[in-house]
Formats: C-alpha cells, sequence, structure tokens
C-alpha cells in the first residue's frame, strides 16, 4: 500500500501477518486520532542528524501520555525478510527503493496506539554490568564514561551522549571570553552508583585562539576559570546547572578534564572571565542551543497587481505540499523555491532584499518569519520595484535567509545566509477595473494592518 498524499509513505504486510480478514484505512490524521500502525512502515523525517552529531529515534505510547523506546530495531536483515516474503522476486526487484537517510523504517510485531519519530543528539548505549566497561562517545572522541568494578551491582543499558556547542552560539550570546566543552550526559539520569565513576571531557577550546586559560601551567591547582558545571533534573524537565566546581576534583591530563561522581547527570565545562556568572551564562546558552534542527525549504509566490508593485508570499515547508491551493485561486504563481536547508524549530528567520526589489515596511523594520515546524509559515507583504520611473528597469532581485537580524553587535563575525532565492515579479496583465480596484484597496489593508502589528499601541490612543 502506498500513500496518495505524500509520496514517501508505504505500508507493507507480510503473508499470514493478519489472523483474519481486515481493512486497513490509512488516513492523515493528528496524533489523537491516530490509527493503528501496520507491522512495516517506511516514513519520511523531516530531522536535520548533522552529520552524526544528532540520529532518529522511534518512541511507542498506548496512551500518548507514557512513552517508551521502541526497541525491535528494522536491520537490513529483518527488513528483507519481510519483504521477501511480502513479495515475489519479480515484484520485489521493481520496488522503489525508499531505503535512504530521509525514510525511517518502523518493524513491529505487536500494535501500540501510537508511534513517534523524534530526533536527539546522539548516544552511545551499552550494557554495563558489576564488572564494569568504559563506554567512549563516536561524535567527540575524547568523551568517556569509565564505570569501575562494582559500581553497578546488575546490568543495565547506560548510554553517553556528547552535545557539541558551536562556538559562533557563544560568541553571539557571551563574546569572545568564554568558551564551553561539549555538554555530557550519563543516561538514566539521576541514578547514584555504588562506587564513583570517571568522566573525561575536553577542556572548552577557542576555535580562533585555541585555550583561553593555560591550564597546563597551574599543576595541583584548578584554574579559577574553569568551571564544573552540573544539571541533575531527569527526563523532560528544563536542565536547571549549577557550578559544582568547589565540591569536585578535577585531574588535567593533555586537552582533556577527567573528575569522578556517584549521581548520572548532565555535566558540562565552562572558561569564563567571571566565575560567579557561569550558572547563569550556562543556562542562557543552554536554552539557545537545544532548538531541534529540522530541513525544510522556502517558497515564494508572487501576484502583479500594478507595473512598479506586486504581492510577495513566502514560505518555510516542512511536509506540507507546494502547490497551494489558496494562492492559485488568488493568481499567485510560484517564483522560486529552495532546496532543503536546515531551520531551527521556533526561531524566526530574517529576510535581507538586494536587487531592484524592496518591500514596503515601516522605515527600520526587517522581515521575519516564524518556523514552526509541521504549520503553515506564511509571510505576506508588498514589494515595489526601486526605479519605478525606468521602464527598462527589471522587477528582479534576491531574497536571502537569515538566521539573526541586520542590526547585530559589530564584534559579531558576519552571517551566512541559510539560502539564496532569486526572485522576479510575474508580468503584468493588466486587470480589468473592477479586479484592479479590489486588488489596491487589499493592498492599502494590508500595509495598514502591518504599520498597526508593529506600531505602539498605546501611543495610538
Amino acid at each position: 500500500m502506498r500513500g496518495c498524499r505524500h509520496s514517501g509513505v508505504r505500508i507493507i504486510v507480510p503473508p499470514r501477518k493478519a489472523p483474519m480478514p481486515m481493512r486497513i484505512t490509512c488516513r492523515y490524521l493528528r496524533k489523537e486520532k491516530l490509527v493503528h500502525p501496520p507491522p512495516l512502515n517506511e516514513v519520511p523525517h523531516f530531522a536535520s542528524l548533522r552529520g552524526r552529531e544528532r540520529e532518529i529515534v522511534i518512541l511507542r505510547s498506548e496512551d500518548g501520555e507514557h512513552w517508551k523506546e521502541h526497541t525491535l530495531e528494522a536491520t537490513e536483515d529483518a527488513v528483507q525478510e519481510v519483504l521477501n516474503e511480502s513479495f515475489d522476486p519479480a515484484e520485489l526487484s521493481q520496488l522503489e527503493d525508499l531505503n535512504t537517510t530521509r525514510i525511517t523504517r518502523i518493524l513491529s510485531s505487536d500494535f501500540p496506539q501510537y508511534f513517534a519519530i523524534v530526533s536527539r543528539v546522539r548516544q552511545e548505549v551499552h550494557a554495563v554490568g558489576p564488572e564494569g566497561g568504559m563506554i567512549a562517545s563516536t561524535v567527540v572522541p575524547q568523551v568517556q564514561a569509565i564505570f569501575p568494578e562494582g559500581a553497578l551491582t546488575k546490568t543495565i543499558k547506560v548510554s553517553l551522549q556528547s552535545h557539541s556547542i558551536p562556538q559562533e552560539l557563544v560568541t553571539k550570546l557571551h563574546g569572545n571570553r568564554v568558551a564551553v566543552s561539549p555538554i555530557v550526559t550519563v543516561e538514566p539520569r539521576r541514578r547514584k552508583f555504588h562506587k564513583p565513576i570517571t568522566l573525561c571531557i575536553p577542556l572548552p577550546q577557542s576555535p580562533n585562539k585555541g585555550m583561553i586559560t593555560q591550564y597546563t601551567s597551574q599543576p595541583g591547582q584548578d584554574p579559577p576559570t574553569l568551571r564544573l558545571l552540573c544539571s541533575i533534573t531527569g527526563g523532560t524537565s528544563p536542565a536547571q546547572w549549577e557550578d559544582i566546581t568547589g565540591t569536585t576534583q578535577l585531574n588535567f591530563s593533555n586537552d582533556t578534564v577527567s573528575f569522578t561522581t556517584t549521581v548520572s547527570a548532565r555535566f558540562w565545562l565552562m572558561d569564563c572571565q567571571t566565575p560567579r556568572d557561569s550558572a547563569r551564562m550556562a543556562q542562557e546558552i543552554y536554552d539557545e542551543s537545544i532548538s531541534v534542527p529540522f530541513m525544510a525549504k522556502f517558497v515564494v509566490f508572487a501576484r502583479r497587481i500594478h507595473p512598479n508593485d506586486g504581492q510577495l508570499r513566502v514560505f518555510c515547508m516542512t511536509d506540507d505540499k507546494e502547490d497551494k491551493t489558496l494562492e492559485k485561486q488568488e493568481h499567485f504563481v510560484e517564483i522560486a523555491k529552495s532546496r532543503d536547508v536546515e531551520v531551527l524549530a521556533s526561531r524566526q528567520q530574517y529576510l535581507e532584499f538586494a536587487g531592484n526589489l524592496v518591500p514596503v515596511t515601516k522605515s527600520g523594520e526587517q522581515l521575519s518569519l516564524l518556523f514552526v515546524p509541521f504549520q503553515e509559515n506564511r509571510l505576506m507583504f508588498m514589494m515595489k520595484t526601486k526605479e519605478s520611473d525606468d521602464p527598462d528597469a527589471s522587477a528582479s532581485g534576491r531574497i536571502a535567509f537569515m538566521r539573526e537580524p541586520k542590526i547585530r553587535a559589530e564584534s559579531l563575525p558576519p552571517q551566512h545566509p541559510s539560502c539564496t532565492l532569486s526572485i522576479t515579479l510575474p508580468a503584468y496583465t493588466g486587470r480589468t477595473s473592477p479586479e484592479l480596484a479590489a486588488l489596491e484597496g487589499e493592498y492599502f489593508c494590508c500595509f495598514l494592518l502591518s504599520l498597526l502589528r508593529f506600531s505602539n499601541w498605546n501611543g495610538l490612543h
């Protein structure tokens, strides 16, 4: 079975897996109305995995409130076995291969009420028992967790997570006087070990200046600017960072720091010039760093309402269809579309313009579009040509989509656009008078609403 609404959805039910004749209905519904999933799902996802930094995980739930990880892994051998049982060799060879990095396969032997596809920072999961063991991160190899013999009384699954923080983000918030290490998390959190375990974390480094502090030049004492931060909150609770440098012995070896702990938690090294503010700065950096990256595309629709003016509608889409019915009915045409680019969830995308087209905005206003995954993210505005008196001037220009506003600190490095689109207004067709009057009225209303939206309401009274 294939989904008609989205070309990437396919359901495979092997022979002899249904206990009786049954009808399967595929619908595109919200999660609270989701139907029972089939034994094998091939579902497209829109997560940005950033190489090996992030991973896709499948969760399952019976009530939509309590979730656990789906443990039946869709390995190549298991999937191939299902396909071989479902199709003849001739049919199998003609099937479209959907095994790509943007397709998630869910193999299930029973039917939970819900499946959820989520992305997270990659975790290294190992079974560790009373004999002890060592877990190393594949994302940041210097990050290690060493479990001595007797730290655990029974064999459990322990995971190690290393979340790298871009230095650009740190610089944007606190300048060049702060550097941080990756955030290291030991799961399950808030678990007390019978013997202290050892964690190894690389020292904070600035990519331009190397280490802010020469730690090795101070043997036998902790550098006062280097702080060890800890958050013991578990589950989905927000992290709350505390400075535990004064109660933890730090050991230096080359470019790494090791220390012991009897509790699983999140740990983080920060080098800052004002140690008393380390917990506050860590919270600010952490809150910025946990935005989930998605793969989305920008699509621009336009309508020419005057030889020198036009209307634009900009969309930032994840799984939405590019063929917008409303825009078609209102005689908009698609004039530009980007490739899939990384966009952060619940963050503004700022627009910058170049060429002979400029937006109609208040003085000093910069247009922006809030990206919410799987929602219709639409921005409507008017455009006009700069050289309106020149008949040979083309109604074309460029739109650059930025993560930060144009006005920012001069000390910050220049930012690069997520993508840049070339746009050209469609040809002016010369509508009839009633249509033109209606469009001009709509143009005036849109312009007036944009002024009211960004004005100080109290000042208008």
